[in-house]
Protein backbone atom coordinates (compact mmCIF):
# COMPACT_ATOMS: atom_id res chain seq x y z
CA UNK A 1 0.00 0.00 0.00
CA UNK A 2 1.71 3.40 -1.16
CA UNK A 3 1.87 6.14 1.11
CA UNK A 4 -0.91 8.44 1.34
CA UNK A 5 -0.82 12.08 0.20
CA UNK A 6 -1.66 14.52 2.67
CA UNK A 7 -4.53 15.41 1.20
CA UNK A 8 -5.58 12.24 0.56
CA UNK A 9 -5.76 12.29 4.67
CA UNK A 10 -7.98 15.17 4.46
CA UNK A 11 -10.44 13.80 2.55
CA UNK A 12 -10.54 10.45 4.40
CA UNK A 13 -10.86 11.87 7.67
CA UNK A 14 -13.77 14.38 6.48
CA UNK A 15 -17.61 13.58 7.18
CA UNK A 16 -19.05 16.46 5.95
CA UNK A 17 -19.46 18.45 2.84
CA UNK A 18 -16.45 17.79 0.41
CA UNK A 19 -15.60 20.80 -2.23
CA UNK A 20 -16.72 20.13 -5.69
CA UNK A 21 -15.31 17.20 -7.63
CA UNK A 22 -13.53 16.03 -4.74
CA UNK A 23 -15.68 13.25 -3.65
CA UNK A 24 -14.51 10.26 -6.11
CA UNK A 25 -10.90 11.32 -4.55
CA UNK A 26 -12.27 10.98 -0.80
CA UNK A 27 -14.01 7.12 -1.64
CA UNK A 28 -10.09 6.64 -3.26
CA UNK A 29 -8.52 8.04 -0.04
CA UNK A 30 -11.01 6.22 2.40
CA UNK A 31 -10.04 2.83 0.31
CA UNK A 32 -5.97 4.04 1.15
CA UNK A 33 -6.74 4.51 5.09
CA UNK A 34 -7.70 0.76 4.59
CA UNK A 35 -3.80 0.48 5.05
CA UNK A 36 -2.81 2.39 7.46
CA UNK A 37 -2.13 1.67 11.51
CA UNK A 38 -4.82 1.58 14.07
CA UNK A 39 -3.85 4.30 15.75
CA UNK A 40 -3.23 6.12 12.68
CA UNK A 41 -6.89 5.57 11.90
CA UNK A 42 -8.10 6.82 14.37
CA UNK A 43 -6.35 9.84 13.62
CA UNK A 44 -7.68 10.51 10.44
CA UNK A 45 -11.14 9.69 11.80
CA UNK A 46 -10.83 12.71 13.99
CA UNK A 47 -9.15 15.34 11.38
CA UNK A 48 -12.54 17.25 11.26
CA UNK A 49 -11.83 17.95 15.19
CA UNK A 50 -8.44 19.74 14.14
CA UNK A 51 -8.64 23.20 14.11
CA UNK A 52 -8.95 24.38 10.18
CA UNK A 53 -5.54 26.37 10.10
CA UNK A 54 -4.19 22.58 11.06
CA UNK A 55 -6.37 20.87 8.28
CA UNK A 56 -5.01 23.27 5.77
CA UNK A 57 -1.35 22.98 6.77
CA UNK A 58 -2.02 19.27 6.40
CA UNK A 59 -3.58 19.48 2.77
CA UNK A 60 -0.90 22.21 1.80
CA UNK A 61 1.84 19.66 3.08
CA UNK A 62 2.88 22.23 5.77
CA UNK A 63 2.03 19.96 8.28
CA UNK A 64 2.28 15.82 8.61
CA UNK A 65 0.76 12.77 10.25
CA UNK A 66 3.23 10.50 12.15
CA UNK A 67 3.34 7.70 14.85
CA UNK A 68 4.46 9.56 18.27
CA UNK A 69 5.31 8.07 21.61
CA UNK A 70 6.33 10.65 24.29
CA UNK A 71 7.80 9.10 27.46
CA UNK A 72 9.14 9.99 31.10
CA UNK A 73 11.18 7.48 33.25
CA UNK A 74 10.49 8.96 36.85
CA UNK A 75 11.82 7.27 40.40
CA UNK A 76 9.65 6.41 42.77
CA UNK A 77 9.51 7.39 46.56
CA UNK A 78 7.47 7.68 49.43
CA UNK A 79 3.32 6.66 49.16
CA UNK A 80 2.35 9.01 46.36
CA UNK A 81 4.70 10.34 42.59
CA UNK A 82 4.08 12.49 40.09
CA UNK A 83 4.88 10.89 37.01
CA UNK A 84 4.16 14.09 34.88
CA UNK A 85 5.89 17.59 36.11
CA UNK A 86 5.06 20.94 35.27
CA UNK A 87 8.12 23.19 35.02
CA UNK A 88 10.78 20.07 33.86
CA UNK A 89 12.14 20.51 30.14
CA UNK A 90 13.05 17.02 28.03
CA UNK A 91 16.18 15.15 28.97
CA UNK A 92 18.09 12.86 27.10
CA UNK A 93 17.50 9.59 28.17
CA UNK A 94 14.81 10.53 31.25
CA UNK A 95 11.71 12.48 29.00
CA UNK A 96 10.95 14.02 25.75
CA UNK A 97 7.83 16.08 26.75
CA UNK A 98 8.43 20.14 27.99
CA UNK A 99 6.67 21.33 30.93
CA UNK A 100 3.76 18.60 30.58
CA UNK A 101 2.22 20.05 27.81
CA UNK A 102 2.08 19.86 23.98
CA UNK A 103 4.22 22.48 21.97
CA UNK A 104 1.28 25.50 19.63
CA UNK A 105 2.07 23.49 16.70
CA UNK A 106 1.74 20.00 17.75
CA UNK A 107 -1.72 17.66 18.15
CA UNK A 108 -2.23 13.99 19.83
CA UNK A 109 -3.94 11.57 20.22
CA UNK A 110 -3.55 9.29 22.97
CA UNK A 111 -4.68 5.70 22.10
CA UNK A 112 -2.22 3.67 24.45
CA UNK A 113 -0.68 4.24 28.02
CA UNK A 114 2.41 2.13 28.51
CA UNK A 115 3.91 1.80 32.46
CA UNK A 116 6.96 -0.45 33.20
CA UNK A 117 9.00 -1.12 36.18
CA UNK A 118 12.80 -1.52 37.28
CA UNK A 119 13.87 -1.99 40.84
CA UNK A 120 17.02 -0.73 40.35
CA UNK A 121 18.52 2.28 38.70
CA UNK A 122 19.31 1.01 35.33
CA UNK A 123 18.42 -2.22 33.04
CA UNK A 124 15.53 -2.83 30.93
CA UNK A 125 12.02 -2.33 32.52
CA UNK A 126 10.51 -5.79 32.31
CA UNK A 127 9.62 -6.52 36.15
CA UNK A 128 6.29 -7.46 37.38
CA UNK A 129 4.75 -4.70 39.79
CA UNK A 130 5.56 -5.05 43.42
CA UNK A 131 2.75 -5.09 46.01
CA UNK A 132 3.64 -1.36 46.99
CA UNK A 133 3.00 -0.58 43.15
CA UNK A 134 0.60 -2.95 41.96
CA UNK A 135 -1.60 -2.01 44.84
CA UNK A 136 -1.47 1.32 44.26
CA UNK A 137 -3.91 3.94 42.19
CA UNK A 138 -3.44 6.01 39.62
CA UNK A 139 -4.91 9.16 37.71
CA UNK A 140 -4.35 10.71 34.86
CA UNK A 141 -5.69 14.24 33.46
CA UNK A 142 -5.83 16.31 30.66
CA UNK A 143 -6.00 19.78 32.61
CA UNK A 144 -8.52 19.77 34.74
CA UNK A 145 -10.35 17.20 33.10
CA UNK A 146 -10.06 13.59 34.71
CA UNK A 147 -9.77 10.88 31.95
CA UNK A 148 -8.97 7.86 34.47
CA UNK A 149 -8.87 8.16 38.07
CA UNK A 150 -7.94 6.53 40.76
CA UNK A 151 -7.60 3.04 38.93
CA UNK A 152 -5.32 0.25 40.27
CA UNK A 153 -2.07 0.81 39.37
CA UNK A 154 -2.05 -3.26 38.30
CA UNK A 155 -4.53 -2.50 35.67
CA UNK A 156 -1.79 -2.42 33.59
CA UNK A 157 -0.50 -5.84 33.82
CA UNK A 158 -4.17 -7.91 34.22
CA UNK A 159 -7.23 -7.60 31.58
CA UNK A 160 -9.82 -5.92 33.05
CA UNK A 161 -13.71 -4.99 32.54
CA UNK A 162 -13.29 -7.31 29.46
CA UNK A 163 -10.49 -5.27 27.31
CA UNK A 164 -7.35 -5.55 27.63
CA UNK A 165 -7.39 -9.31 27.20
CA UNK A 166 -4.71 -9.16 23.76
CA UNK A 167 -2.28 -6.76 24.81
CA UNK A 168 1.70 -6.29 25.44
CA UNK A 169 2.18 -6.71 29.14
CA UNK A 170 2.19 -2.92 30.90
CA UNK A 171 -0.06 -1.37 28.71
CA UNK A 172 -3.77 -0.38 28.14
CA UNK A 173 -5.49 0.46 25.20
CA UNK A 174 -7.82 2.93 25.48
CA UNK A 175 -11.79 2.18 24.18
CA UNK A 176 -11.95 5.66 23.48
CA UNK A 177 -8.93 8.06 22.32
CA UNK A 178 -8.54 11.32 23.98
CA UNK A 179 -7.27 14.13 21.31
CA UNK A 180 -4.39 16.37 23.64
CA UNK A 181 -4.54 20.03 22.26
CA UNK A 182 -1.83 22.49 22.95
CA UNK A 183 -1.00 23.88 26.24
CA UNK A 184 -2.97 21.76 28.16
CA UNK A 185 -1.18 20.45 31.14
CA UNK A 186 -0.67 16.52 31.54
CA UNK A 187 -0.87 14.61 34.86
CA UNK A 188 -0.37 10.92 35.47
CA UNK A 189 0.04 10.37 39.38
CA UNK A 190 0.64 7.18 41.34
CA UNK A 191 -1.25 7.58 44.56
CA UNK A 192 -2.24 5.80 47.79
CA UNK A 193 0.69 2.99 47.94
CA UNK A 194 0.52 0.61 51.21
CA UNK A 195 3.77 1.54 52.26
CA UNK A 196 6.39 3.81 50.52
CA UNK A 197 7.43 2.83 47.13
CA UNK A 198 10.74 2.25 45.38
CA UNK A 199 12.23 1.66 42.51
CA UNK A 200 11.16 3.44 38.55
CA UNK A 201 8.87 3.60 36.30
CA UNK A 202 9.06 4.21 32.91
CA UNK A 203 5.48 6.05 31.48
CA UNK A 204 4.37 5.92 27.85
CA UNK A 205 1.99 7.72 26.35
CA UNK A 206 1.30 6.53 22.77
CA UNK A 207 -0.03 7.54 19.70
CA UNK A 208 -0.34 9.73 16.46
CA UNK A 209 0.95 12.98 16.25
CA UNK A 210 -0.40 16.04 14.02
CA UNK A 211 2.61 19.02 13.49
CA UNK A 212 3.30 21.79 11.18
CA UNK A 213 6.42 22.70 10.53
Amino acid sequence: MSEMTNEEIILSGLSGNVEVGAESRKKAAEFSKLGASLFRKQMIERIPNLPANMQKMLKEDRAQISDKEYFVIRELAGTSTDIIKKNEKSEAGLRNIDDAELAENQYFLLSAISLQYRSGSSGRFDELFPDFLANAVFTFKIATREIMSKNPVDMFQAPVFGYNVNRDFGIIILNNPKLIVPKKTIAFDIVDAPVSMSGQVKLKLIGTEVKSY
